[in-house]
């Protein structure tokens, strides 16, 4: 499998335009949108957060790729679902939407279902996704190079969870209630796209021009330029190699390693063509992980619920940070986040499952997690 790594140093329109093509070319994905083809461009939109923040697709990249299709065709569909906004809202904050109007493209509105299906699966074999997303011929999914607190970073596979409308992501959460099963979820899920995409095309191109560290996806990680963009058609290889860009802890990146295991793509780096500029031109680039990760060793010693609860952090609500607009009750699947009128949001340890979606969707960055305790210091010890 071919992933091509090219050094990007700012969002100029042109300058990234040629970068993609390149790009393009390097994984031979150059000719296969054909004239006519309905194309959809899945954008990360986690929320309506400022381009700057290096945590939604920077509007120059989503222009570019579509004037890049618009050689081939005009008939594009752009979107996301944002897990509790509205696109729309989302799109005008990060300066995305002026662009899909200049450039009179159509924006999903992703509220219509299709179930999908598929064989290949550990937990579930069908979701319930955006009609839209499905019924085309090319989609080209643009992650943001990001890390994550609960996966350890998001890429092209995880952009993927943003098929399920708005808050039914919530859900997804308690039913895959601890992170190895919401790590074979996202590849049951990640499977049922492969096979609805069957005879069709996916090209995944990351933009990494400026990525997230520390406690992302959302306010809690800290923007930083990695000068990169990936491009694949396999999204397991994509994320494999974008670990090493930013010298990060493959041991850790479990959903990424799970989808190798079951063969949805290709998680070997031998057994991956790094082409462009490869992996020597970042030897300089580390990324801060998120605190407190866990090895696939931790999380199977952490799949008892009981354990967890007593040997991990849970969230804490900075009351000098918070406005109280519940947005972290909103998305909480558990019902462990709760907030009352002209109240600050009050945590339920014993039934938070630490998904930390809350802290993905406060838009004052007040949500953190609290020290681990001292028992979960002493067990998780050379083993996290």
């Amino acid at each position: 499998m071919k992933v091509s790594v090219l050094k990007c140093d700012q969002y100029d329109l042109e300058l990234v335009k040629a970068k993609i093509e390149y790009s393009l070319e390097l994984i031979n994905c150059d000719q296969l949108i054909k004239q006519n083809d309905r194309v959809f461009i899945k954008l990360n939109c986690l929320g309506p957060f400022d381009k700057e923040a290096g945590i939604t697709t920077h509007p120059v990249f989503v222009q570019a790729v579509i004037q890049i299709v618009k050689k081939y065709t005009n008939n594009i569909i752009v979107g996301d679902n944002p897990a509790t906004k509205n696109l729309i809202p989302t799109m005008k904050k990060n300066g995305i939407y002026d662009v899909l109007i200049a450039e009179g493209v159509e924006i999903i509105d992703g509220k219509k279902s299709i179930n999908i299906k598929t064989e290949n699966y550990t937990l579930f074999n069908a979701f319930d996704v955006s009609e839209e997303m499905i019924n085309v011929d090319v989609m080209i999914n643009l992650p943001k190079l990001k890390t994550h607190s609960l996966t350890y970073m998001t890429g092209a596979q995880k952009n993927l969870f943003g098929f399920i409308y708005g808050l039914s992501k919530a859900g997804w959460h308690v039913r895959a209630s601890n992170p190895l099963q919401f790590g074979e979820a996202l590849n049951d899920l990640y499977a049922a796209i492969l096979d609805a995409y069957k005879d069709k095309t996916i090209i995944h191109l990351c933009d990494g021009i400026l990525g997230l560290e520390g406690e992302g996806p959302g306010i809690s990680g800290n923007p930083k330029y990695a000068n990169v963009i990936l491009a694949s058609q396999d999204a397991i290889s994509l994320d494999r190699v974008a670990v090493e860009v930013v010298d990060l802890d493959y041991d850790r990146l479990f959903v990424n390693r799970i989808g190798n295991e079951r063969k949805l793509g290709i998680g070997d780096l031998g057994k991956i063509e790094i082409l462009g500029d490869g992996l020597d031109a970042f030897t300089d680039l580390q990324f801060v992980a998120p605190k407190n990760t866990l090895s696939i060793f931790g999380l199977r010693l952490l799949k008892i619920k009981w354990l967890r609860d007593i040997v991990l952090e849970h969230p804490h609500i900075s009351n000098n940070k918070c406005i109280k607009c519940g947005e972290c009750a909103k998305i909480c699947s558990s019902k462990a986040m709760t907030i009352e009128q002209k109240s600050f949001p009050k945590v339920k340890k014993n039934i938070c499952i630490r998904c930390w979606c809350c802290s993905e969707v406060c838009p004052q960055d007040a949500i953190s997690k609290t020290a681990r305790p001292l028992i979960g210091k002493i067990l998780l010890k050379n083993r996290n």
